[in-house]
């Protein structure tokens, strides 16, 4: 008797170690789709980080640099510090700008989010509107990049004026890290294979 009991305990085990997550109904659990969900979200679209605005924060510069002489600090303070003004003058002549694109790119990517018509024509008008969108923002964004990148060469210049070769190397890089910490990231290669065809063509701006 012992042993049938023991048998039956077995038996039960097997069966309950054998059903997949989710109560054997072959479905994730509500925990992996929130994962998945926060896997797949993307960071809202923000013209001003596409078109280069960034400020230095001068203290930060000091510590990443390593500059000690107090002479070197007051040039590049002022070096900052000028260009600082120049970029926020940028942004507040083309805040509208930024805000109208802004809105405009958001509700595309929300409105892509949803489940497309499985028709061809509505497929095509979805590509479409989305070239045209990227066109719109390139042409508008392209003249505000370049004023950007005019003044981040006077910045450079003078930067490299007051310091020594291994700073301004230093200077290169953590200038650099800052400039790609506000553009938008590539789609991860492994999930985009898990994600519709439709999500795997967005391009960055």
């Amino acid at each position: 008797m012992k042993k049938i009991v023991i048998a039956l305990l077995l038996l039960n085990s097997i069966y309950f170690y054998a059903q997949p997550p989710g109560g054997g109904n072959g479905r994730r659990s509500p925990q992996n789709q929130q994962r998945g969900g926060e896997e797949r979200e993307v960071k809202a679209f923000k013209a001003s980080d596409v078109a280069g605005i960034i400020y230095y924060d001068i203290d930060n510069v000091f510590k990443k640099i390593k500059i000690k002489n107090n002479k070197t600090k007051i040039s590049v303070k002022e070096s900052l510090k000028h260009y600082n003004s120049k970029i926020k003058e940028i942004s507040f002549l083309n805040s509208d700008k930024f805000n109208d694109l802004d809105k405009l790119v958001n509700s595309m990517r929300n409105s892509n989010s949803k489940p497309l018509n499985s028709n061809v024509e509505g497929a095509e008008n979805n590509r479409s509107g989305g070239v045209n969108i990227r066109q719109k923002v390139r042409k508008i964004l392209r003249p505000i990049r370049e004023k950007v990148n005019q003044e981040e060469r006077i910045l450079n210049e003078s930067l490299e004026n007051v310091l020594n070769e291994k700073q301004f190397k230093k200077w290169l890089k953590y200038q650099k890290k800052e400039k790609e910490s506000i553009q938008p990231k590539r789609p991860n290669r492994d999930s985009n294979r898990q994600q519709p065809q439709n999500q795997n063509r967005q391009r960055r701006f």
